[in-house]
C-alpha cells in the first residue's frame, strides 16, 4: 500500500505533467498494475478486502457461551 504522497506525485505526474503510465514506472519504481491501480482509484475511504464483522478463518469448535 503507498502512501498519500506517494499516490498524489502518481497522480501529478500523469494529470498534470502527461507523462504515460510507462514512464510512471520507471521514474517511481512501482508496479504497473500499483500504478493504474491508484490512478482507477478515486476513493480512498472505501475498504479493500472483507467486510467488517466478517469471520475470518476457521470456525470455532465451541460456540461461546
Amino acid at each position: 500500500m503507498l502512501t498519500m504522497t506517494q499516490v498524489k506525485n502518481i497522480k501529478k505526474l500523469y494529470y498534470s505533467k502527461g507523462k504515460k503510465v510507462n514512464e510512471i514506472v520507471k521514474v517511481t519504481g512501482h508496479n504497473y498494475r500499483t500504478v493504474i491501480k491508484y490512478l482507477e482509484k478515486a476513493d480512498f475511504n472505501q475498504s479493500l478486502g472483507k467486510q467488517e464483522g466478517d469471520k475470518r478463518g476457521r470456525p470455532k469448535k465451541i460456540e461461546p457461551v
